[in-house]
């Protein structure tokens, strides 16, 4: 699943999505998933199309069962490039290169998009960065007594534009933000570590256990105890087993070996037809 701040949208297997920049997002899933993501600076079009500076898709998800055709032509430039990245063959940046500029003509070809303002796009720039760096000081201050008003000083905010601010972009307050991160480093402690239950709350920055208890039931359904004891006899979902709810990067050889799994080697030597 797909979740910005102002929407949700279920993606299946086969699906694609294109991110325009500076949009906060974050991704759910039940069960492991797992995903090809290309990243490419508008910089790398300044010689040839400096436009796409000032380009956003109005279509964010493209769904196999709407667009099979699309589906397949994405999937299939997509799964070429990354290869051919992996690869290292001969003269791969030039391929990859290739590639890109073909995958983001079908894409400008055949996804509705519009041309952003020059104002516009400066301030989804001014708010992207603004966001990054709270969520950034937020990750590295966790564990200490952080309030909004330290944030609005440190950014020379007023209070209350800062806390509509931060619930527009990330889609909750910045309290609740605080605490799901606490309980998420809680509850990787609880599975990798011995810890107590009282060292794992004063670890993670809580004030007082209840606290923690109180903060973890919501976000998992359980308390601490439980959720130590289930995962002990086996008993948790497959998705709360893991130690992490971060991404995961494949090396380049384990890379190599899963993208052959989805693409055959004819499919690799095929050159896909934009016309």
């Amino acid at each position: 699943m797909l979740i910005n701040p102002t929407s949700q949208t279920q993606l299946n297997a086969g699906d694609f999505f294109v991110m325009n920049p500076f949009l906060s997002h974050e991704l759910k899933a039940r069960t492991p998933a797992l995903i090809l993501s290309l990243q490419v600076s508008s910089a790398f079009f300044s010689s040839c199309y400096p436009q796409i500076e000032q380009i956003a898709f109005d279509t964010t998800r493209i769904l196999s069962v709407q667009n099979p055709d699309t589906c397949n032509m994405v999937r299939s430039l997509l799964f070429k490039l990354a290869y051919t990245y992996y690869g290292r063959e001969d003269y791969a940046p030039v391929k990859c290169a290739s590639i890109i500029h073909q995958l983001f003509f079908y894409l400008l070809t055949t996804q509705k998009h519009h041309t952003v303002l020059e104002k516009e796009k400066q301030a989804a720039v001014t708010k992207g960065t603004r966001i990054w760096d709270i969520l950034r000081y937020t990750e590295e201050h966790y564990t200490d007594k952080i309030l909004l008003s330290d944030i609005a000083r440190r950014e020379n905010l007023d209070l209350y534009y800062l806390s509509h601010f931060f619930k527009e972009s990330v889609g909750i307050s910045f309290q609740n933000y605080v605490t799901r991160l606490r309980c998420e480093k809680a509850r990787q402690l609880l599975l990798l570590s011995d810890y107590s239950l009282l060292d794992i709350s004063m670890i993670c920055g809580f004030s007082d256990p209840k606290y923690f208890n109180k903060g973890f039931q919501v976000q998992y359904g359980c308390t601490p105890k439980a959720y130590r004891k289930d995962f002990q006899n086996a008993r948790l979902e497959p998705q709360q087993k893991s130690m992490l709810t971060t991404q995961e990067f494949l090396s380049e050889s384990a890379s190599l070996v899963t993208l052959e799994k989805y693409i055959s080697p004819k499919e690799l030597l095929t050159e896909p037809s934009l016309f």
